[in-house]
C-alpha cells in the first residue's frame, strides 16, 4: 500500500511540471532563462528529489507488502475447520417404522430390560410364591427388613397382561429416549424413576393407613410392577416431541392425540384417582392400582 501511494503521488506531482518544462525553448536552459522557465526548472528539480525519495521509500516498503500479502494468502488457504470452533452436534432421536426393532445402543438396553422383566415373570411361575412375594414385592411392613425390594419389585409383574402392557410401552417409547439421552443416562433415569415411584407408593400407603380409624387399620398392600419406571420414559417422550400424534385405542377405536395432550391425560388419570377426584373419561378408579407409584415415576 505504501509503495502504490508513493508511485501515485510521484506521477501526479511530476507529470504536469514535466509538461511545463517541455514547453520552454531549448536555449533558455543555457542562457538566462525567463522567470516562467526558471520556476519550472527549479520546481522540476525539487520534484525530482521528492520523486527519488518516494521511490526509495517504495523500495523499502515493497518487501513488507509482499510478506503481508503472502501471509494473508496462507491464512485464507487454511481449512475452515482449523479456524472455527467445533459445533455441538444436534441431538436427533432416531426414527424407525412402527414395528421395527430398536437400532444401535437402544437394542441391548430395551431388549435387556424386557428380558429381565420376562425372566422374573417366569420365576413367578416356577418358584415358591412365598419366596417371590418376600423378595419381589414391596410393602411398608417389611421394606426395612428387605430393602432390595425397592429395586426388585419394579422388575416383577403379577399377571401376563400387566407385563405385556408395560413392555409394549417400553418398546415404543424407550428407543427414542435412549437416542436423546444415551444408554447410560437412560438407565439412570429409568432406575431412578423406579426408586422414586416405589418411595411415592410407600408414602401413599402410609398416608392412606393413617387416615383410617385405628380399629380398621390393616397391613399395607404389597406392590410390584415397572409402571413407575416406564412412565418416566413415556413422559420424556411426550416432552421431547409434544406435538407429534399418538394413536390411543379408546374402546378399540383408534384416536389420534397430540403427545402433550396424551401425557396430560396420562398424568391426570392417576392424580384424579390418587386424590379421589373423578375426571370423566380420564380418571382410573380401579382397585389394586398403585397410583402413587405412577405419579412419582411420571414426575421424574
Amino acid at each position: 500500500a505504501e509503495a502504490r501511494a508513493a508511485v501515485l503521488i510521484a506521477a501526479v506531482a511530476y507529470g504536469p511540471l514535466h509538461l511545463r518544462a517541455f514547453r520552454c525553448r531549448p536555449g533558455q536552459f543555457a542562457a538566462a532563462p525567463s522567470p516562467p522557465c526558471t520556476s519550472a526548472v527549479s520546481t522540476l528539480q525539487a520534484t525530482g528529489a521528492t520523486t527519488a525519495m518516494f521511490i526509495a521509500a517504495a523500495r523499502r516498503a515493497a518487501p513488507r507488502c509482499i510478506a503481508v500479502r503472502t501471509a494473508t494468502r496462507k491464512i485464507n488457504q487454511l481449512p475452515r475447520a482449523a479456524t472455527t470452533a467445533p459445533r455441538r452436534p444436534k441431538i436427533t432421536p432416531p426414527r424407525r417404522s412402527f414395528l421395527a426393532l430398536p437400532q444401535g445402543e437402544a437394542l441391548p438396553v430395551v431388549g435387556g430390560l424386557i428380558g429381565a422383566n420376562c425372566l422374573v415373570y417366569g420365576a413367578w411361575q416356577v418358584v415358591d410364591p412365598r419366596v417371590m412375594t418376600k423378595h419381589f414385592t414391596l410393602s411398608n411392613d417389611d421394606v426395612a427388613q428387605y430393602p432390595h425390594t425397592l429395586v426388585t419389585s419394579f422388575f416383577s409383574h403379577a399377571s401376563g397382561w400387566h407385563l405385556l402392557g408395560n413392555m409394549v410401552t417400553l418398546f415404543f417409547f424407550g428407543p427414542e429416549a435412549i437416542g436423546a439421552l444415551g444408554a447410560a443416562r437412560f438407565l439412570a433415569v429409568y432406575g431412578g424413576a423406579g426408586l422414586v415411584a416405589n418411595g411415592a407408593q410407600l408414602a401413599t400407603n402410609a398416608y392412606a393407613n393413617m387416615r383410617r380409624d385405628p380399629y380398621f387399620r390393616t397391613r399395607s398392600p404389597r406392590c410390584l410392577g415397572a409402571s413407575g419406571a416406564v412412565n418416566s420414559t413415556v413422559a420424556y417422550g411426550c416432552l421431547l416431541n409434544p406435538w407429534r400424534m399418538i394413536i390411543v385405542f379408546a374402546e378399540f377405536l383408534p384416536l389420534p392425540l397430540p403427545a402433550l395432550l396424551y401425557g396430560g391425560a396420562f398424568l391426570a388419570k392417576d392424580l384424579g384417582a390418587l386424590f379421589d377426584v373423578h375426571i370423566p373419561y380420564v380418571s382410573d378408579r380401579a382397585q389394586g392400582i398403585a397410583h402413587g407409584a405412577h405419579v412419582g415415576g411420571t414426575l421424574v
